[in-house]
This record gives structure tokens, sequence and C-alpha cells, in this order.
């Protein structure tokens, strides 16, 4: 037995409960991460940390990689501005 995610039911016209048979196919292709110019750089220059990339697993790795790559949330002018007191 195996689950199937809401999306992958509807797509497929099939219940929740309701008993299907699937063929599942082994992905063996390996899995390789592109790592951005600037971390690969962090990364070279502390080899322990480099080490300890590159025995993450391939879910890990992308974490970490799109933690580098996403961009930075705004802050809101006010948030960003000193507090002015109206006296």
């Amino acid at each position: 037995m195996t689950s199937l995610s809401a999306e992958h039911r509807a797509a497929a016209d099939v219940a929740g409960g309701e008993e299907v048979e699937v063929d599942i196919d082994l992905d063996t292709a390996p899995r390789e991460v592109s790592v951005p110019a600037d971390l690969a750089a962090a990364l070279a220059a502390e080899p322990e940390a480099r080490r300890t990339f590159d025995g993450l697993s391939y879910s890990n790795k992308s974490w970490h990689v799109l933690q580098v790559e996403a961009p930075r949330p705004r802050r809101h002018a006010s948030a960003a501005s000193p507090s002015r007191s109206t006296s």
C-alpha cells in the first residue's frame, strides 16, 4: 500500500480510500544539485563545510541551495526606518 496526494488522486480521477493497481518504476538516475557560484565559493573556502555538504542527501542539499537562492522578504518602509516621536 502506498499513499497518493489529493492532487494526484484528482488527476487520476480516483477517490481517497479507493483501491487501484499501479506500477511503480524505480528512479535510479543520479540526482545532482546545481550549486550557485557564491555557495560553491564559500564551500571551497571551508573544506569541512564542503565535506558536510557533500554528505547531505539530495533533498537537504536542495534545501540549502534554496536558502541561498530565495529572494529575501522586503521590509515595510515603516519597519525599516527609525521611529519618530511626535511630541
